[in-house]
């Protein structure tokens, strides 16, 4: 089991709306891929920089390979990049239950 977990975050000017398109249109894509079990969406409590908001999407997948990894990580960059070029910044990473 594999928890991929991106980390994104936004500047305050876009901040209701990524939320929502996160929640609305990222997850519900994330979560009809066929090798994702759950995923979900985090406020990042302890991101203290002014200029920008945190959120965390973790996904859950029990049979993980690298390819579902740089799938996930393109689907949400993409997304990004096309609806708000220049506002965020996403560092991916990757937890395995021991």
């Amino acid at each position: 089991m594999i928890q991929y977990n991106i980390s994104i975050f936004i500047e305050h000017s876009i901040d209701s709306k990524a939320l929502s398109d996160i929640q609305h249109i990222i997850l519900p894509q994330l979560i009809n891929l066929a090798y994702i079990d759950q995923a979900h969406t985090f406020e990042i409590l302890s991101h203290q920089e002014p200029d920008s908001k945190g959120y965390s999407i973790q996904c859950l997948i029990p049979n993980f390979e690298i390819q579902h990894g740089e799938e996930i990580e393109n689907l949400i960059s993409t997304y990004f990049q096309q609806k708000f070029p220049n506002q965020f910044v996403y560092f991916p990473s990757q937890l395995k239950r021991i």
